[in-house]
């Protein structure tokens, strides 16, 4: 014999957890979203999908370039940026002793990037509500 539960009991059960689903998201970041994020050169790409859990749930514009690859940028609504030294995709040792420099933008507003240089995700990786004006220029839409 199975037990029905009433529809008061089903209720209250639903709005409890969709109070304890709200208090997850409106609470820290989660932990794989650690801040700074984690830089892989080589596929920046990852450091893009860690990024899209800042706050959010994947409702905000990320962008993960290194310094090389900016031509211009302008970014609107900032949550969170920063730029960190590493080496790049394949650079380590001789004759590539030189850091480079990533840099990262967690945006909900509009923006641009314009990418001089190669593509491909040792160079940038982006996720959002956004346009490929053309292979080397990106227009991000305000998420609202």
């Amino acid at each position: 014999m199975r037990t029905v539960p009433s529809k008061t009991a089903v209720v209250r059960a639903l709005v409890a957890g969709a109070v304890a689903v709200t208090g997850v998201v409106a609470g820290a970041s989660p932990a794989s979203a650690a801040y700074p994020p984690t830089i892989v050169p080589c596929h920046l790409d990852q450091t893009v999908g860690e990024l899209t859990q800042w706050g959010a749930n994947g409702k905000n514009n990320v962008i993960v370039y290194v310094g090389s690859a900016k031509k211009s940028a302008h970014f609107e609504g900032v949550v969170k940026r920063g730029h960190k030294k590493k080496y790049g995709c394949n650079e380590i040792g001789e004759p590539f002793n030189n850091k480079r420099t990533f840099y990262w933008v967690v945006f909900h507003g509009k923006g641009t990037f314009v990418r001089k240089g190669d593509g491909g995700y040792r160079n940038w990786a982006f996720f959002g509500v956004y346009d490929r004006v053309n292979d080397k220029k990106v227009k991000f839409h305000a998420r609202g």
